[in-house]
């Protein structure tokens, strides 16, 4: 018999809901895309980031990632990787973070050397 492995793990290891996890990446998702517009960069560092949730949500980010089951925001960020995109630091604790639709925008994927048949869009997930 089969077992979802991640399925499996997800059941375990949150300590929230998935509702109040989408919750959290939507939350991050709206700081970054406030704090990119209003520097005119894309990527934010993760100290940057904690700060303005605190000051928007009053709570801990870290914390919110630990109740979430993530050990440390490096979890979190690898297990969102369809929808954040990270970039490490000398400092581990404190990499830069963008939302990946940002950094990594909708490409077209022809080539010409391609039947048309075999030609098609690609398109990446979206921030929720």
């Amino acid at each position: 018999m089969a077992i979802n492995h991640h399925s499996a793990i997800s059941q375990v290891r949150l300590g929230i809901s998935e509702a109040e996890e989408g919750e959290l990446s939507r939350q991050l998702c709206t700081l970054l895309r406030a704090e990119s517009a209003r520097s005119g960069r894309p990527w934010v560092q993760f100290s940057r980031l904690a700060e303005l949730y605190r000051l928007q949500y009053g709570k801990v980010l870290v914390q919110q990632f630990k109740q979430a089951g993530y050990a440390d925001s490096c979890l979190f960020w690898r297990d969102h990787r369809q929808v954040f995109s990270t970039y490490a630091t000398p400092d581990s604790g404190n990499p830069y973070v963008a939302v990946f639709e940002m950094v990594n925008p909708t490409q077209d994927f022809r080539w010409s050397d391609r039947p048309p048949a075999r030609r098609r869009r690609k398109t990446w997930p979206t921030c929720p």
